[in-house]
């Protein structure tokens, strides 16, 4: 007997969950990343230790403990849920960094595209900037290919 047209198969069904779970995935992961960023930012002064030499003070602990493995936990979840269906996710799971980029107001904007030319096929996924007393700083988060 042959399924109308009226019925889903069973497998439409399991790859209509799969894609909408693969949807939520992607809308999680794009709030986490967004997350990510506000907490970096609001943590401007650890990073900057850091970069310093300095040792990890507890707020970038927290950050990196909070976030840098879940994201590409997320990234294998979504290519496990979508290997029951055809809609493509993502490559592999990225390698996520960021940057604080500090410079003189007037040397600010080739300091920034200079960075982000070294970048090369990274994904940027968000920066902000902060002036402030002649000097301006981004801190801005990227993504890589593994």
């Amino acid at each position: 007997m042959k399924n109308s047209p009226r019925q889903p198969t069973a497998q439409r069904i399991v790859e209509r969950r799969a894609q909408k779970a693969v949807g939520l995935l992607k809308r999680l992961h794009r709030r986490m990343v967004e997350q990510m960023i506000e907490e970096l930012i609001e943590a401007e002064d650890a990073l900057a230790a850091i970069e310093e030499g300095g040792w990890s003070p507890y707020d970038m602990q927290k950050i990196e403990e909070r976030f840098l493995p879940r994201l590409p936990n997320l990234q294998q979840m979504m290519q496990q849920i979508a290997s029951v269906h055809s809609e493509p996710v993502y490559a592999p799971a990225p390698n996520y960094r960021h940057k604080t980029i500090k410079a003189k107001e007037s040397e600010f904007d080739g300091a920034l595209a200079e960075f982000l030319k070294s970048l090369g096929p990274a994904e940027v996924h968000g920066f902000q900037v902060h002036r402030a007393g002649g000097y301006a700083t981004a801190v801005v988060l990227y993504s890589t290919q593994a």
